[in-house]
């Protein structure tokens, strides 16, 4: 536990690290001038005892007042700049990881995307992507400056008082050890508070998606309770947070005005002895104060690093997985995918397998039909075929090849599916058509729209191909959004063509139509129909019928 809690961290500093080495400017022009702006900080309270002491030394004060108004000045020039430039940088880095975050769910293949709500990608790459940027722009360079302040001012104090300075020195340890209690909680109320925020992120998209279908009926008052659950929770766990900080930053106040009182009040007894000049009281004070602050600075971090903790984790859910094999085995063509002794049962679903121990053999040139009550698993088998699904046990092979051994992309690359719902990306038809592979042809393109029946449509457009078909193919009917989904799948010219209930939102001339193109269909690929429509079933080489799996359940009839 130790060793993996030891790899954990380490993974966290070297992600941090390599984040700040993405933008070298960081590092090579910012650092320096933000430690040059902290050590110009340090001489402010020098400055200003020099300024004293002139005053009720009855000297020219002109000196050590240019010198404060330099420093001052300085300070009030380059913070903003500073400020500026982190903030750009910030933005860019939070745009790199953005994109390198969306290039890892790109590199997900099927099975390990389906489970992942929607809301929790828009989380990661939203909430724990700007979680790094307020490192870059708040903890790195808080952390930084606090640092060179606290060992820049305990050297001076040291310098002017050994006393002082030693005190300050040991008061840090203890201080750090002191709020050491704060960074367990913090770190276990930011875990809690992430968990919902990942929660309410995926009830939250759930619900508005349905939202529009739930209006229709009036029903969605009714559904309202779950976002409100969610968000309530995710309150409750921001509260926690809020108390925690609340409690954290009175006790770490109360130790510094606890310091600054006992320094000015050393530093009044050492005036009235005449061990230091009525000047060195503000020095002291003011160092102290600098130096304590930059304690506080630290310590003060602990909320915004838990923070930053769980958005990094939550990041490394996507960015440390292992990258899919994509290079594996390519074949010319499709010949046979065979399934042996192929069990898989829902995450979920009390591990009852929705298929057990099936096997089948589907050939090039056969349309192979299956059949069965809703529920029986046959849009499942589709999904194994393709692989968008991997089974819990037993075997797919591909012309008498392990499946997942094979070249995940090219495999993909030779289906065209079907599925009962239409979905249709947001573009033009043309877009939900090609999927916006310029290896398409315009040739290509007409023979899919003329044998799917979509040319008819096509030519109602006002745009044709180049129309819109708005957010879930919203701007078309049922009907029109199958056809333009058989369209995307014949112009791929795959090698299996899975179609799910295909026909449901045709009329009776369009379902007759592709009975017969069904025909055609099948020479040089396999065809794998689920269906509910006699007629085409009818019009199947083979059909499976399936039933829910309590035995082997699977007859070829």
């Amino acid at each position: 536990m130790d060793t993996d809690k030891k790899k954990s961290n380490f993974g966290r500093i070297s992600f941090l690290a390599s984040t700040i080495l993405s933008s070298p400017a960081i590092v090579f022009a910012y650092s320096p001038l933000l430690i040059a702006l902290t050590v110009a900080g340090i001489a402010v309270p020098f400055a200003t005892g020099r300024f004293i002491d002139s005053l009720v030394g009855r000297m020219s004060p002109v000196a050590p007042f240019v010198t404060l108004c330099v420093l001052l000045f300085i300070r009030a020039i380059m913070t903003p700049c500073l400020q500026r430039f982190i903030l750009s940088r910030a933005r860019s880095i939070e745009l790199k990881l953005q994109e390198k975050t969306i290039c890892a769910i790109m590199d997900l293949p099927p099975p390990e995307l389906s489970p992942l709500a929607e809301g929790t990608f828009v989380a990661k790459l939203t909430r724990d992507t700007y979680a790094v940027g307020g490192f870059v722009t708040g903890l790195y360079p808080h952390l930084l400056t606090a640092i060179v302040t606290m060992f820049a001012a305990g050297f001076a104090l040291y310098s002017r008082s050994p006393a002082l300075g030693f005190a300050f020195m040991a008061f840090i340890p203890f201080s750090i050890v002191l709020f050491l209690p704060f960074s367990r909680h913090f770190a276990t109320t930011s875990h809690a508070v992430r968990k919902r925020s990942d929660g309410a992120f995926a009830v939250l998209f759930d619900f508005f998606h349905s939202l529009p279908f739930l209006q229709i009926l009036a029903a969605g008052h009714r559904f309202a309770d779950s976002p409100r659950k969610s968000l309530a929770a995710l309150k409750d766990g921001n509260c926690a947070m809020d108390r925690l900080t609340v409690a954290f930053g009175a006790i770490l106040n109360s130790i510094l005005v606890a310091g600054e009182v006992a320094v000015l009040g050393l530093a009044g007894m050492f005036v009235t002895k005449g061990l230091i000049p009525v000047g060195d009281v503000v020095v002291y004070q003011m160092l102290f104060l600098t130096a304590m602050q930059s304690v506080q600075g630290i310590v003060s971090l602990l909320p915004e690093t838990a923070a930053l903790r769980e958005g990094i984790d939550s990041l490394g859910e996507i960015l440390n997985r292992e990258p899919p094999i994509l290079r594996g085995r390519r074949l010319d063509s499709i010949e046979s995918i065979e399934f042996r002794n192929v069990t898989f049962a829902y995450p979920g679903s009390d591990a009852r397998p929705v298929i057990k121990d099936f096997s089948a053999i589907f050939r090039v040139g056969r349309v192979v039909a299956l059949v069965g009550d809703n529920g029986t698993g046959k849009t499942t088998l589709l999904k194994l075929a393709t692989a968008a699904l991997e089974p819990q046990s037993g075997e797919i092979l591909v012309n008498g090849q392990q499946l997942k051994t094979l070249d995940a992309y090219a495999f993909r690359r030779s289906i065209g599916a079907v599925f009962q719902d239409s979905l249709l990306v947001s573009g033009t038809v043309r877009d939900n058509i090609t999927l916006r592979d310029p290896a398409f042809t315009e040739e290509c393109i007409k023979e899919a729209v003329m044998l799917s029946g979509l040319g008819e449509v096509v030519e109602r457009l006002p745009n044709g191909l180049d129309t819109r078909v708005g957010l879930n193919g919203q701007s078309l009917s049922g009907g029109e959004m199958q056809r333009l989904a058989i369209a995307r799948a014949l112009v791929r010219k795959p090698d299996i063509l899975v179609l799910d209930e295909v026909t449901n939102h045709l009329d009776a001339d369009a379902r007759e139509t592709f009975g017969k193109l069904l025909r055609r269909l099948a020479l040089g690929r396999i065809v794998l129909v689920v269906s509910h429509d006699p007629a085409l079933i009818d019009l199947c080489d083979e059909k499976i019928f399936c039933q829910i799996p309590e035995q082997p359940s699977y007859t070829i009839l």
